[in-house]
């Protein structure tokens, strides 16, 4: 194969040619960069070549000198023009669709939010109320969340019941705290289940039931709601005659007997709740049961060290209620098993 002969042009090496400085370096096919322009300061191409000044004719390039590695080369920094006029991969590509689209969403979600809090913020509208509306489950915040309103007062409640020994004999047992009780097995539970609370619930939803009869009326209530059968023995006392009662000491007879219905529902409840319980924790046929709401309140913040009480206990203790239904044996035996797993087994 005959060598090709490289022809120099006006002093300058075919390696100069090939090797073009940046902005305005010259291409394969002779295609010149943007408008001819110099490479700053006569900025030096690839392997240490000088670009072409400015003015300077152009050779002819010779046919078999382009080679990959040339046209690697030849090509400028990012952005400069490759083969046939075309732009380096790097050049910024115009934002895709999806992304357009993305953009505007985002856009218009933080401005239907900027809007709907001016609107919330503003003085009171029917706009106001409707935008309050809808985004209140979503956005609500109550300050009892940064300081909740700390009871003060513990508040227990405790059962107790009688039942009949082999002779006939009536026996009463001892006060058991069933609060205390249930809340033995929350230490060590970061959610413990609402039914270790059970009775504490009862008790808060039976005294505001209480606290809305007046004076006369609760009174009353703090008495036994037994009388005697008329075959000899004891039954509990009706609903009606407990409503003819309690609307008779009334200071507004017949006005407060949405209160009395409401107090009274929940009263049979908790004797319900009260019965079991004590059947499964003493193991007896229980025959008549009642309860009692005991609070004892620390000392305030002030006085937090001193060892004498600040405050005196109180406890409002409940009338006799009598059993007079049979308990079914699948709850019996659920509360025993609450009882066991709460250390509560006698």
């Amino acid at each position: 194969m005959t060598p090709i002969t490289r022809t120099p042009v006006e002093g300058r090496s075919d390696t100069l040619r090939q090797a073009q400085g940046p902005e305005g370096a010259q291409g394969p096919e002779g295609a010149q960069g943007p408008e001819g322009a110099q490479g700053p300061e006569g900025a030096q191409g690839p392997d240490g070549a000088e670009g072409l000044e400015a003015g300077q004719p152009v050779p002819e390039p010779v046919e078999g000198q382009a080679s990959a590695e040339t046209l690697r080369q030849a090509q400028g920094p990012k952005g400069a023009q490759g083969p046939s006029g075309g732009q380096g991969a790097e050049s910024a590509a115009p934002p895709k669709r999806a992304a357009r689209i993305a953009a505007a969403v985002s856009i218009a979600l933080v401005g239907v939010y900027v809007a709907g809090t001016l609107v919330i913020v503003s003085p009171t509208t029917p706009v106001r109320g409707a935008v309050v509306a809808a985004a209140g489950p979503y956005f609500t915040q109550k300050w009892n969340v940064f300081a909740p309103s700390i009871m003060k007062t513990n508040i227990t409640f405790s059962v107790q019941a009688q039942w009949r020994d082999a002779d006939g004999t009536l026996v009463k047992s001892d006060w058991v705290n069933v609060t205390k009780l249930e809340q033995q097995a929350v230490p060590g539970h970061a959610e413990p289940s609402r039914i270790q609370k059970s009775s504490w619930n009862a008790m808060l939803a039976y005294n505001a039931r209480y606290l809305a009869l007046d004076a006369q009326q609760r009174e009353l209530v703090r008495d036994t709601f037994i009388q005697r059968a008329d075959g000899g023995g004891y039954r509990a006392q009706s609903a009606e005659s407990l409503i003819a009662d309690l609307d008779a000491v009334s200071t507004t007879p017949g006005s407060g007997q949405g209160d009395v219905v409401r107090f009274l529902r929940y009263d049979y409840m908790l004797k319900e709740y009260a019965t079991a319980f004590s059947t499964a924790y003493f193991d007896q046929d229980v025959e008549r049961v009642r309860w009692r709401i005991d609070r004892t309140r620390p000392n305030d913040f002030e006085n937090r060290f001193s060892e004498e009480q600040q405050f005196d206990d109180t406890a409002v203790t409940f009338g006799w209620r009598h059993v007079d239904d049979v308990i079914d044996p699948e709850t019996l035996a659920v509360y025993r098993d609450v009882i066991a797993r709460y250390g509560g087994a006698r």
